[in-house]
């Protein structure tokens, strides 16, 4: 794959540099015009896109939004880092890239947090998680980001956030080009060009390709990942919008399962010569394939109100391979197939009247999952029906009311709740919210994954969350924001793993009585002169009598200083200062790379207080943004996982590119 990385950056380079022969600058996302057309520089008259399709809540605010601009002053390496300062945000991570990032958020990880892609969930519903690193950061307009008692309202097993990535609308008369490069230790390395491109009156194509790559590191921790996307869009007229997109990702990673603690001693732990992995030979392909095809469409004189048609199919097959350890006498191959398929049509409407704000939808899915080299196939059908309304009670009261009723592996239930907001003035609000929602059981959970986990659940183990918070927010424009929130979420009928004699595998899903989330998380940031400070921190507290092993930290914290400021008559933006982040001790439990899923009982580490820096140089000159990073600057050599070491001082740099004139 090395061989071909530089012919792909000078094409896109070139691809790049054409551009600048252009006579008319590229204008950008459309979200900001108020008319309906406008003209190019030979007075031709062309459609402006329909805004944000695919936004599942488009009242939202920062620190809620991160939007494309946003980005390119952020530190990031894939989407997951651009959430890193969003209020309850913790993610545990495996010390390499392509590894699964287990995301929790206000204390509740993957399969409570639906990901989705222009309004359309992308959790596999066989595991019931998604790897963030599989959608392309450069092709982002915004991300949205809702957690707590409302987010139940957004997806399937939805009970503790929605994020959604809004893909760009481009329209580009004229040819647009970005190009990004990044470059660190260890060989990574990751690649991204597209290109956008009006080919007739109201006919856009934006297409884009990228290539990560990492290793040697420590022993079987090599990745290489290809990203293809590609996107039409043909506007008919101002009153409808036709799209066409897909998602396509193919990776191979290495799964070594972290260090032998038992084999190696503790002084080389951290040393990539020494050390001992617990497998050198296993690994994983996944290749996945996301489409969608749909309308957007003004029905109504309102320009507000916004009506959406998306046909999805998406195909999932991760191939897990273990050829066994040839050094030892007990190398059995296995392999496991693992695919999945689900398809649908989701229809979704938005309007608002004043302060009133209304948006409803349903969606009806079908789902298939095949685990070889056993043969049985399961199959499920989704059906729902959501819808809320955000309506001015009072001159001082917002009320938010909204459920979603859904039919499931033959199951019906109902989730509800209520949101409040008392705006004391522009710049300051209160607000607090109750919700009661459901997560099913996973095809995993219920029908357990051939060799290690088996299952006494059924149709009807069905998890129930109660969700209350209450905190309040503000800004003073662009120079002051805040957040923070107090939530209490209680858990009946948890499902969860426990260790089994038997032949149907070491360990069980099973059910649980309940347990008890609850704490409270904040972010903040605030511009000074020249300076500038964010920041988020959170407490977290677990109550759970069948198991009361401290899995996160009670305490989590990061954020930064910079100077920021525009230098040399404006050529010059530069952002540069000090990140940092830091967690209290918690005990790093054994993740099985096979089934995705912690186990009690397995190899677990006491994860000690850490605290970590990083140096930040982000800069804008024209059109590129050069970052050079500096990660772990005291070179701390800390777990956040049993056992995978996280990397020591590195350095990495890069730049993005954008050509638009």
């Amino acid at each position: 794959m090395k061989l071909f990385r530089f012919p792909f950056i000078f094409f896109l380079f070139c691809t790049g540099v054409s551009t600048l022969h252009a006579q008319h600058s590229f204008e950008d996302s459309a979200f900001t015009k108020t008319s309906s057309s406008v003209s190019d520089s030979a007075r031709r008259q062309f459609i402006v896109p329909i805004p944000l399709v695919g936004s599942i809540d488009r009242s939202l605010q920062s620190p809620d939004i991160i939007t494309d601009s946003m980005r390119d002053f952020y530190d990031y390496r894939f989407t997951a880092d651009l959430l890193s300062l969003s209020p309850g945000m913790f993610m545990r991570e495996f010390g390499s890239p392509g590894q699964f990032p287990d995301i929790t958020i206000d204390g509740l990880g993957a399969h409570e947090i639906a990901f989705l892609y222009d309004g359309i969930e992308l959790n596999d519903p066989l595991f019931g998680i998604f790897n963030p690193y599989l959608i392309p950061t450069e092709s982002l307009e915004r991300i949205e980001y809702i957690t707590g008692s409302e987010a139940s309202l957004f997806g399937l097993n939805s009970t503790d956030a929605a994020i959604d990535i809004v893909t760009k609308s481009k329209k580009a008369i004229h040819a647009y080009s970005r190009l990004r490069y990044s470059e660190s230790g260890n060989g990574y390395s990751l690649i991204d060009g597209m290109v956008s491109q009006d080919i007739i009156r109201g006919l856009n194509i934006t297409a884009g390709a990228q290539h990560t790559t990492y290793g040697p590191g420590f022993p079987n921790t090599g990745y290489d990942a290809w990203n293809g996307r590609f996107k039409m869009r043909y506007n008919i007229n101002k009153t409808v919008n036709l799209f066409f997109s897909e998602l396509f990702n193919q990776t191979q990673l290495g799964l070594n399962g972290g260090i032998d603690l038992s084999a190696t001693p503790d002084s080389v732990r951290f040393d990539q010569l020494q050390s001992t992995v617990k497998n050198t030979t296993a690994n994983e392909k996944t290749t996945r394939h996301d489409l969608q095809l749909g309308a957007a469409m003004h029905l109504f004189p309102d320009s507000t109100a916004v009506t959406t048609i998306t046909l999805y199919l998406s195909s999932s097959l991760r191939q897990f391979i273990d050829p066994g350890n040839p050094l030892t006498f007990e190398a059995i191959p296995f392999e496991q197939d693992q695919w999945s398929q689900w398809m649908g049509v989701k229809a979704d409407h938005f309007f608002s009247m004043g302060n009133q704000t209304v948006n409803f939808g349903a969606e009806m899915q079908s789902q298939r999952e095949l685990v070889t080299p056993a043969v049985d196939e399961h199959r499920r059908t989704l059906a729902d029906v959501y819808g809320k309304a955000s309506l001015q009670a009072t001159p001082f009261l917002i009320v938010t009311p909204y459920g979603r009723l859904e039919n499931y592996i033959g199951q019906n239930e109902l989730s509800y709740g209520i949101d409040g907001s008392i705006p004391i003035d522009q710049s300051f609000s209160i607000f607090s919210g109750y919700s009661r929602s459901f997560r099913f059981p996973t095809f995993e959970e219920r029908y357990g994954l051939d060799t290690i986990l088996s299952s006494s659940l059924s149709d009807e183990s069905i998890e129930r969350h109660h969700v209350f918070e209450a905190g309040f927010r503000g800004n003073q424009g662009k120079n002051f924001f805040f957040k923070f929130t107090g939530f209490y979420h209680t858990i009946f009928n948890m499902i969860t793993i426990a260790p089994q004699t038997g032949s149907t595998g070491p360990y069980q899903f099973i059910q649980n009585d309940k347990e008890i989330v609850q704490g409270f998380s904040g972010t903040v940031g605030l511009r000074w002169s020249s300076f500038y400070a964010e920041g988020t921190g959170e407490y977290l507290d677990r109550i759970n009598h069948d198991d009361e092993t401290p899995i996160l930290p009670k305490w989590n914290a990061t954020g930064g200083i910079y100077y920021w400021d525009t230098l040399f008559n404006n050529h010059l933006n530069l952002k540069a200062g000090i990140r940092g982040k830091f967690f209290t001790d918690y005990t790093g439990e054994e993740f099985n790379q096979q089934s995705l899923e912690y186990l009690s009982g397995g190899q677990s580490y006491p994860v000690t207080t850490t605290g970590t820096l990083d140096f930040v140089l982000i800069a804008r000159l024209g059109t590129a943004y050069i970052h050079f990073i500096t990660e772990n600057l005291a070179d701390q050599q800390y777990v956040m996982t049993s056992f995978y070491p996280m990397p020591g001082r590195e350095f990495r740099f890069g730049v993005s590119w954008e050509f638009t004139d």
